[in-house]
């Protein structure tokens, strides 16, 4: 009986120590090939920043920030009517790493004030949308949220605002395109979102894929 266990012990032992050389083998040669990938990029070339996807209010949006808005939401409605003098660019797709490699390392620092413009915009669009929202305006409000979809907001409210007033229209059309544009949402929030969003179509028995729901 003992030397049973002990030799099953020692095979353990051994299956051990092979599974973690062999990890930490995998390991070394991911973090070799990560420094190398950003020494690559640390010395890309500056490229020019003409062919990115710059977001520009349309004039629908524009028009809707002539309505009259409390004290408290001047900060977003100034941001929305000046927004044509800031680059709007998202860029959550790409790492840093592979932005130096496709635009130039010296490109960094400016492409990352255009991706924190982008998250500020959508962070303005939801709250004027949410005015307009709690004000009864479905309209205004779903014409806000539906263009701060289409730009690939990743706001968990944004998503719930415009789902419900979906429901309230019987409108599984518009339910159906914000699951497939949720779908398509490269963060965190793609699993939250997608859940709320099946949760509102009892007929779905698809679970979302997400790390968040396997920690819930």
């Amino acid at each position: 009986m003992n030397f049973a266990f002990f030799a099953s012990l020692i095979v353990f032992c051994i299956w051990l120590a092979y599974e973690i050389r062999k990890h930490n083998k995998k390991n070394k040669k991911s973090t070799e090939a990560f420094w190398q990938k950003e020494a690559l990029a640390d010395s890309a070339r500056k490229q020019s920043l003409d062919n990115l996807d710059y977001i520009v209010l349309p004039p629908e949006i524009l028009h809707l920030l002539d309505a009259e808005f409390p004290d408290s939401l001047q900060e977003s409605v100034n941001f929305l009517k000046n927004s044509t003098e800031r680059k709007i660019v998202n860029l959550s797709f790409i790492t840093n790493t592979d932005l130096k490699l496709r635009y130039g390392a010296a490109n960094l620092e400016t492409l990352t004030g255009y991706d924190l413009n982008f998250t500020a915009l959508v962070k303005h669009l939801n709250t004027v949308g949410e005015f307009f929202y709690t004000e009864g305006d479905s309209d205004k409000a779903e014409t806000v949220l539906e263009y701060a979809v289409s730009v690939q907001s990743d706001l968990i409210s944004t998503y719930r605002m415009l789902a419900d007033l979906y429901v309230s229209q019987n409108n599984a059309s518009g339910l159906d395109y914000l699951i497939n544009t949720a779908s398509l949402l490269p963060g965190l929030t793609k699993g939250p979102i997608l859940r709320l969003l099946h949760d509102l179509r009892p007929e779905d028995t698809n679970e979302p894929e997400s790390i968040l729901d396997i920690l819930d």
